[in-house]
């Protein structure tokens, strides 16, 4: 049912048309952000670290570091899903309840996965111990993980995002 909408996504009850309703999210997004209007209307812009990668490198992140940050994101959730955590987004296909079954598989994805998010924190380590003046530790999880727009953290999360360029060797 296609109907006329205000500019906030309400049903019109004048039946004037007043144009796409994102219209307005887009705006409040480009004036909270200062990207011109073709950025904000990116994905990305909607996190941190995306917002960070639409500034560029001179100001926010490299290509490289923003991959780096999303893979380390997509282990993150991996290794709390291996942990079997609470509150654990669950991807579509496993649709319901995890089986009580554990299959060797499951096992072996379970101790890879922990190992591989071990030897990431052990590489995130050696970089804060490198940078002793940083804390890069704060900047993974305020910025990355819980995606605050923490801008004093920015030069922090250039330096973690290279740490975790070179341990996913990007």
């Amino acid at each position: 049912m296609e109907c006329a909408r205000e500019p906030s996504g309400r049903v019109s009850r004048s039946g004037i048309d007043h144009g796409p309703a994102d219209i307005v999210a887009l705006d409040a997004r480009r004036r909270h952000t200062g990207l011109p209007k073709e950025k904000a209307r990116d994905q990305k812009a909607e996190t941190f670290i995306g917002y960070l990668n639409l500034v560029g490198p001179r100001d926010g992140l490299s290509d490289n570091q923003y991959e780096a940050a999303t893979n380390f994101m997509g282990l993150y959730v991996s290794y709390l899903r291996s942990i079997k955590a609470p509150g654990v987004a669950r991807d579509g296909e496993a649709g319901g309840a995890p089986s009580e079954e554990i299959s060797e598989a499951y096992e072996e994805w379970v101790l890879d996965t922990k190992e591989v998010y071990a030897d990431c924190r052990k590489a995130i380590q050696a970089a804060q111990n490198e940078n002793r003046g940083a804390n890069l530790w704060a900047a993974l999880d305020i910025c990355i993980i819980n995606d605050q727009w923490m801008h004093h953290m920015t030069g922090d999360v250039r330096i973690v995002c290279n740490a975790l360029a070179r341990f996913f060797r990007i």
